[in-house]
């Protein structure tokens, strides 16, 4: 008699170890894009956007040298697209979506395109840091969230899985000529990007936001052109200081996970707990200075705290300012599924001694139930 595996028992399933994944292989696509997607994405569009209107028209150039426009624009203007809407969604309100959209294993696919190149072993790249030091000549470490030696390695985001993580810069006014902060996200659907709540602008009405998937020295991997401004942003409702609840969803005016794919996601399970399964990536001001994506792979996640359908995810995998809405992901039949997004770092201390050091993430049902809502909602 045939013996069947259900859906249910396969999401119990752990994800790939070292040893598994060493043997998956690069492979490169035969196929190309198809023109009507590249022609999103092709070229560089410079985006001005002001508080009241005018006729760029008339706006005359300042300076033509040969090769360089100098242009005088008005005040109010910026060079970003603005946000349209964000808020706050209530737990239920995301169930409902969650429903329609989680298969019966819980989960949520991911997602590579035939023209993209599946890339797992991503080249080893060289960090490009400046070691600090103390006046005296010792080397000063300038972040917290590192345990012993920082393992966190750089790489060149060539192919999927890691042309899917990507930047994200933060304006909490779109007038301003330089994000106010930046850190970490992964494209999670067709034009939907995961990443921390404590990313979002919360609070402000002029704000604006882009991700720029496999951001490397300045310029997506992918092409030059290739980011997109996010036209809204969602999180819970809940008490967004507790760091289980930190998690948002952005969406893209371009929707780049239909040309480049994205990540599934699945409800992290405790039995997976100590096993060497996991990857942190993003873009840490301390490595690189952020301008090159960093990783550390095959950690265990050492313990779970549930509140209500979300879960804090604790580990030691290094973490740094930048880091913040970077996924925590693993790998099953070779596809990355995110479990959490990175929040932060927490040391309880009693005395002198220090009872816990870690660094968690946001993740559990409430995840899944979030990527749901937004994949509903946000279709391509």
């Amino acid at each position: 008699m045939e013996e069947r595996t259900s859906a249910n028992a396969l999401a119990q399933e752990p994800p790939a170890g070292a040893d598994e994944f060493v043997r998956l292989d690069n492979e490169r696509s035969g196929e190309r894009m198809p023109k009507e997607l590249a022609a999103q994405v092709e070229g560089r569009t410079l985006s001005i956007t002001t508080r009241e209107k005018f006729d760029f028209r008339s706006v005359e150039p300042v300076r033509y040298d040969g090769d360089r426009w100098q242009v005088k624009l008005p005040e109010g203007t910026g060079l970003v697209m603005p946000g349209r809407t964000s808020g706050r969604l209530s737990v239920d309100e995301v169930g409902k979506a969650a429903v329609r959209e989680l298969d019966e294993a819980g989960e949520l696919a991911a997602s590579r395109p035939a023209w993209v190149d599946y890339e797992p072993h991503a080249k080893v790249s060289a960090p490009r840091t400046t070691v600090l030091r103390r006046l005296d000549g010792t080397i000063l470490e300038p972040h917290y969230g590192v345990f012993g030696a920082d393992d966190r390695q750089v790489y060149y985001p060539g192919g999927y899985p890691w042309t899917c993580v990507g930047k994200v810069y933060v304006w909490d006014d779109w007038g301003s000529p330089y994000p106010a902060w930046s850190g970490s996200g992964v494209l999670i659907g067709d034009r939907t990007v995961l990443t921390a709540g404590h990313m979002c602008p919360w609070g402000s009405g002029n704000w604006a936001m882009q991700f720029v998937p496999a951001y490397y020295d300045g310029v997506s991997t992918l092409g030059r052109g290739v980011s997109s401004y996010v036209s809204d942003y969602y999180g819970y409702d809940t008490d967004d200081t507790v760091s289980a609840w930190d998690m948002a969803v952005l969406r893209l005016y371009t929707p780049l996970g239909v040309n480049y794919g994205y990540f599934g996601t699945k409800d992290y399970n405790s039995a997976w707990e100590g096993g060497n399964y996991w990857t942190l990536a993003g873009y840490p001001g301390a490595v690189a200075g952020g301008n090159r994506p960093s990783r550390q792979m095959w950690w265990p996640v050492l313990d779970d705290d549930g509140s209500g359908s979300a879960e804090e995810v604790e580990y030691e995998a290094d973490s740094t300012p930048g880091n913040s809405g970077g996924p925590v992901f693993g790998f099953w039949s070779g596809l990355p599924y995110a479990i959490a997004t990175h929040s932060g770092g927490s040391k309880t201390t009693f005395l002198w001694w220090t009872i816990e050091d870690t660094n968690v993430g946001a993740g559990g049902g409430a995840l899944n139930s979030l990527v749901a809502w937004a994949r509903s909602n946000w279709p391509a």
